[in-house]
């Protein structure tokens, strides 16, 4: 009886350990921390040495199937992305780049995404949602993810890996106020991530983690570094 006890805990102990490890390897999972029908965040976007407004608007469009549309108006760039309300998932966007020679429309409608993802992946459809979706990562939980990025690629399933990695927490000064702030950073992994720069994030700690700050390039090596941070913080209409 005793051996047959033993060998009872032993097995238990055993699918106890599988099944932590099992976790703690899973797909890292987007989920709407509890977002407000609609927010409004003042930004300034500095690029080098010049400062302009950005403006973002969060809301909720009900209408079947209900979407939350991220739209964003800067300088040069105003995109709007449609997410899937559960899991802040861009499944639809719409660019326009004003630039010195040329107006630029760029439309994307994702369909038909074959990308599985697995251990430690986080499946993402569009780069420009990320201050949208990366409030709904696991804070607390995980601290690294394989950020999957199927856009911008000839058919769905291809993607193109990168890294995001939990730092710590900071303290920022931003819209009158002190943030305790999740600090993270996202780029290229393993070599090439040791010669590009990376681009820093700064998610608030409390409510639904607002984007208080990100600073980063704005492309390849030599590019100016662009930096947004938060000016206002409004919930509600």
């Amino acid at each position: 009886m005793r051996n047959r006890y033993a060998l009872r805990r032993a097995l238990l102990v055993l699918f106890i350990a599988i099944g932590a490890v099992t976790l703690g390897h899973a797909e890292v999972v987007i989920a709407n921390p509890g977002l407000a029908d609609h927010e409004a965040l003042s930004y300034t976007e500095t690029i080098d040495a010049l400062s302009r407004p950005f403006e973002v608007t969060l809301t909720l469009n009900p209408a079947a199937p209900a979407r939350y549309e991220y739209h964003s108006v800067g300088a040069d760039l105003e995109s709007t992305y449609r997410l899937d309300p559960a899991t802040l998932l861009s499944l639809s966007s719409d660019s326009t780049t004003r630039g010195p020679d040329a107006t630029v429309l760029r439309t994307a409608d994702y369909r038909n995404l074959k990308v599985k993802p697995g251990k430690d992946d986080l499946l993402v459809t569009d780069m420009g949602s990320l201050p949208a979706v990366l409030r709904g990562f696991p804070w607390g939980k995980a601290t690294f993810a394989k950020i999957l990025y199927v856009g911008n690629t000839s058919y769905a399933g291809s993607a193109i890996a990168f890294e995001l990695q939990v730092e710590g927490r900071q303290s920022i000064a931003a819209a009158g106020r002190t943030w305790d702030c999740w600090h993270l950073t996202t780029g290229l992994g393993g070599a090439l991530g040791l010669v590009l720069a990376k681009t820093e994030w700064w998610f608030a700690v409390e409510g639904t983690h607002p984007l208080i700050k990100t600073s980063g390039p704005l492309g390849g090596p030599g590019s100016p570094t662009r930096t947004l941070l938060l000016q206002n913080y409004v919930v509600g209409r």
